[in-house]
C-alpha cells in the first residue's frame, strides 16, 4: 500500500525542484563557457557518475499501477472550470450588494479592544453568500454600496476556530467595490461558443477521455517513480559530487521557503507540519541519489539527449511547466539542469516500461494516511 505524501507530492510533482540550480551553463563547455553537448551522447556533466554509483537490479522491478477511475464528479469539475472561465464580474458603483455579488472590502476587527489573527485585511475579495465569513458578518454588508462604511459587533459561533469561538468582535468594514456576477448557462449554445465542441454531450465525453489520459499518465509516472526509488535502493552509492548536493540543497531550501511563505508559516513550522520526519538534508540526499542513479541508468542504456533532440524535448518540458518560450525556461534553470531533468524523466519512463507492473485499485495503492484519517475524524466530530 502506497501512502500519499500530501504536500510533498505537490512540491515535486513537476520536477522543477530537481532542476533549479542543479547544474549550470558553465560547468563544462567551449571557450565562452556555454555547455556543449555531443551530438551522439549526453556527456554534459562535469563528473563521472561511475565514480559514485554501482547499479544493482533496475529491470523487472515489482511496482504497482493504480488503475485510474474518472468519476462524474471529476467531469463536473471540468464543467465548473469552463463556466468559471466565462463568468463575468461587472463592477457597478451604484449597485447595492446582494447575495451572489463579488465584493472587495477592507475590514478591521478587535476582541476586547485587541486585534486578532485573521480579523483584519485590505482589498479582500469574496462572493457574498458563500459563507466565507460567518452569516452575522455578511448580513451587515447586504445593501451596502462601494465607498460605504459599516461598523457592527458580531459573536462568533461556539464551534468556530478556537481563538475566536464564542467571542464577540467589533468590526469596521469599508466596501471597496461591488460587482454583479453573471454566470453563463451551461448548454449546447454556450459549449459551441466556448469550445471546439457542438454539444454538452460531446464536450463531456472529450473531457472524460482527457481526464482518463491524464490520470493514466500520472499513474504510470508514479509507478516509474516507485521503480526509481527501488533502483536507488538496489544501487551502491558512494558519496556524491559536492556541487550537485549544494545546488540541490539550495534549490530545495528556496522552494520550501516559498511554500512556507505561501502558507504563512515559519520554515520550522512548515517542515514539522508538512514534511514530517523529513529534513532538508534527507530530502536533498534523496534527490541527489535519484539524479545519480538516473544518470547511471541512462549511460548504461544509452538514453540520448543530443543537440538534435534537445530543443524539441526541452520545449515540451518548458510547455508543461507553463513557460512561453524555451529561452525563458533556460534563463531560469540553465541548460544542464534541463538536461538533467530530461534524463531523469527518460529513466523513469524506461524503468516503468521494463518493470513488473501489478495493477491495483487507487484505494489499494494510496490507502489512507494517518493525517487524512485524523482529518476525517475531526470533520465528523464537528458535523
Amino acid at each position: 500500500m502506497k501512502k500519499k505524501t500530501g504536500l510533498a507530492a505537490i512540491l515535486f510533482g513537476t520536477g522543477l525542484c530537481l532542476m533549479a540550480g542543479c547544474g549550470n551553463n558553465s560547468s563544462a563547455g567551449n571557450e565562452t563557457g556555454e555547455s556543449v553537448v555531443d551530438t551522439e551522447t549526453q556527456v554534459f556533466f562535469d563528473y563521472n557518475v561511475s565514480d559514485y554509483v554501482t547499479l544493482g537490479d533496475y529491470k523487472n522491478l515489482s511496482v504497482q499501477y493504480p488503475v485510474p477511475v474518472v468519476t462524474d464528479e471529476d467531469v463536473e469539475m471540468s464543467i465548473e472550470e469552463l463556466v468559471s472561465d466565462y463568468t463575468e464580474y461587472n463592477e457597478d458603483a451604484n449597485r447595492a450588494a446582494q447575495e451572489g455579488d463579488y465584493l472587495s472590502i477592507d475590514f478591521a476587527g478587535t476582541i476586547d479592544g485587541e486585534e486578532f489573527d485573521g480579523g483584519s485585511a485590505e482589498d479582500y475579495e469574496f462572493t457574498l453568500g458563500e459563507d466565507e465569513f460567518p452569516e452575522d458578518f455578511e448580513k451587515n454588508l447586504i445593501g451596502k454600496k462601494a465607498g460605504e462604511e459599516v461598523s457592527f459587533s458580531m459573536t462568533y459561533p461556539a464551534d468556530y476556530y478556537e481563538e475566536t469561538a464564542g467571542k464577540t468582535a467589533e468590526f469596521k468594514v469599508t466596501v471597496k467595490s461591488v460587482s454583479e456576477v453573471v454566470v453563463p448557462e451551461y448548454n449546447d449554445e454556450f459549449v459551441a461558443k466556448a469550445t471546439e465542441y457542438d454539444t454538452t454531450e460531446a464536450y463531456e465525453q472529450a473531457m472524460r477521455e482527457e481526464l482518463v489520459a491524464g490520470a493514466q499518465e500520472e499513474a504510470s509516472t508514479g509507478a516509474g517513480e516507485d521503480a526509481l526509488a527501488l533502483a536507488v535502493g538496489n544501487a551502491t552509492i558512494n558519496g556524491y559530487p559536492q556541487e550537485l548536493y549544494d545546488a540541490c540543497y539550495d534549490s530545495t531550501l528556496e522552494e520550501y521557503q516559498s511554500y512556507a511563505a505561501m502558507f504563512g508559516v515559519e520554515m520550522e513550522e512548515f517542515m514539522q507540519e508538512f514534511m514530517g520526519e523529513d529534513n532538508l538534508d534527507s530530502v536533498t540526499l534523496d534527490m541527489v541519489n535519484e539524479i545519480l542513479v538516473s544518470q547511471a541508468i541512462a549511460e548504461k542504456e544509452g538514453f540520448a539527449v543530443t543537440e538534435k533532440n534537445y530543443a524539441q524535448e526541452a520545449q515540451a518540458l518548458a510547455d508543461a511547466n507553463g513557460y512561453d518560450s524555451l529561452d525563458d525556461f533556460t534563463a531560469d534553470y540553465g541548460k544542464n539542469s534541463i538536461m538533467t531533468m530530461l534524463v531523469r524523466e527518460k529513466a523513469v519512463e524506461f524503468l516503468y516500461e521494463n518493470a513488473d507492473v501489478q495493477e491495483v485499485s487507487e484505494e489499494e495503492y494510496y490507502g489512507e494516511s494517518e493525517n487524512e484519517a485524523e482529518d476525517d475524524a475531526e470533520i465528523s466530530d464537528t458535523e
